[in-house]
């Protein structure tokens, strides 16, 4: 890999773990904000596919980043 694509790479990474970040921080918020009730609960099947999709995308980045990461 050259460095500009290790930069680049380097530069996902960062990207994808602040929007982690944010993510974190939302969840955090939103349940100090309200308190879950049986009505407002998010589904437990997009949360299995949120996971899904988010265990995806970790594992491309690791096969493209190869002895990178």
């Amino acid at each position: 890999m050259s460095e500009q694509q290790a930069d680049t790479v380097g530069a996902a990474m960062i990207r994808l773990e602040a929007a982690l970040e944010r993510l974190d921080r939302a969840v955090e918020a939103r349940r100090a904000a309200t308190l879950p009730s049986e009505g407002n609960m998010v589904p437990k099947a997009a949360i299995v596919a949120l996971a899904s999709r988010l265990d995806a995308t970790i594992a491309r980045l690791h096969a493209n980043l190869g002895d990178q990461g």
